[in-house]
């Protein structure tokens, strides 16, 4: 575990106040918030307000993993980790860890964006908001890493923004159920975007629309432990092979 720390604390040292992820994961999100809040009238703040919060646990989640794998990638050092007596887990989780802390830092911003535009913050279940921001940032996290893994970084990077935007605005985040045409509603369900946004709107609303709380609940634990078991097994090969 404390590996795993110290592997965390290298990557904030070094990576978080890099440009990409200040700007893809603190400052694009907040440009779509203010964009977002301009609809509040149009689709309700039942529906907008969770659409911040997931928007942002997205974009936050995604940047700090990939843009500290991507510049190891890039620089030959990410292979030398080899050389260091860590384990596979321990790797995994230093390198969660960034995107973890990055997605509850994405959550306080679009809670105080909300504060700011509303003048309020109504919570009706909190476990449900908790679980839902844990578990959406935990999945985030693991599937920039996986990407940033797959494919070199700039190959990675074009995949893993169709990736976000696609879960933004196909995953069931900003549109509403009735306002989707049914192949496409269809298609949705693939998204985690999905059930990470159900659980938070259950949180914060007691309302839900494409899937019920309780089933986003289990989908979402279904991906993520898919998603970590992938991500332990391609750093395993990246490392060992």
């Amino acid at each position: 575990m404390r590996k795993a720390f110290l592997i965390f604390y290298k990557d904030l040292r070094q990576y978080y106040s890099k440009a990409p992820v200040i700007s893809w994961g603190i400052l694009f999100p907040l440009a779509v918030i203010v964009l977002i809040a301009m609809s509040m009238k149009v689709y309700g703040e039942s529906r907008m307000i969770p659409a911040m919060f997931t928007i942002s646990l997205l974009f936050a989640s995604t940047s700090m993993a990939q843009v500290s794998i991507s510049f190891e990638k890039m620089s030959g050092s990410f292979n030398r980790l080899f050389y260091l007596p860590i384990s596979t887990g321990e790797l995994l989780l230093g390198k969660a860890l960034g995107g973890f802390m990055y997605g509850f830092i994405g959550s306080g911003i679009s809670a105080l964006a909300i504060y700011i535009i509303t003048g309020n913050i109504l919570v009706i279940k909190p476990l449900f908001l908790l679980l839902g921001v844990i578990i959406g940032s935990l999945i985030f996290t693991c599937i920039s890493i996986v990407i940033t893994l797959l494919l070199d970084p700039i190959p990675g990077v074009a995949l893993l923004n169709i990736v976000r935007f696609s879960m933004m605005f196909l995953g069931g985040v900003i549109f509403p159920s009735a306002l989707i045409p049914l192949p496409i509603r269809n298609i949705v369900y693939i998204f985690p975007s999905v059930y990470v946004n159900e659980m938070i709107r259950y949180g914060l609303y007691n309302e839900w629309d494409y899937v019920d709380p309780y089933t986003s609940l289990v989908m979402s634990l279904i991906i993520v432990i898919t998603l970590t078991i992938a991500s332990y097994r391609l750093i395993h090969y990246i490392l060992y092979k």
